[in-house]
């Protein structure tokens, strides 16, 4: 199937096919890794927060059975601290982020 010359300007050349499905790989493989650098400082948060409560229900003389509703509180805690991180947190999975995307920029290069 021959195009028209009129229509050239429209249909893209292979080789901008294939540079425009390696930018979109790549902009992928950022976007899992921006994930998945917000969703450790969300684990690493939420953890620590569980942490600082069983600290202070120790120091006020209550231990991990008083706690009617412990399952709920987790999950609260879990669900505050992965929007927390969505929403840009204290910056742990930037710096991550940052370390770790040189990787991927050079892994592509590799490619």
């Amino acid at each position: 199937m021959e195009i028209e010359p009129r229509f050239d300007s429209f249909v893209p050349s292979t080789a901008d096919v294939t540079r425009i499905k390696s930018e979109l790989k790549g902009e992928k493989d950022r976007e899992k890794l921006k994930e998945a650098c917000q969703q450790f400082e969300s684990i690493l948060l939420a953890e620590l927060w569980k942490k600082m409560n069983a600290n202070a229900r120790s120091i006020g003389g209550r231990d991990e059975s008083d706690r009617p509703f412990g399952p709920l509180e987790d999950l609260a805690v879990e669900m505050s601290a992965e929007q927390l991180a969505k929403d840009g947190g204290s910056g742990m999975w930037r710096m991550l982020y940052d370390q770790l995307v040189v990787h991927l920029e050079e892994k592509k290069e590799e490619d």
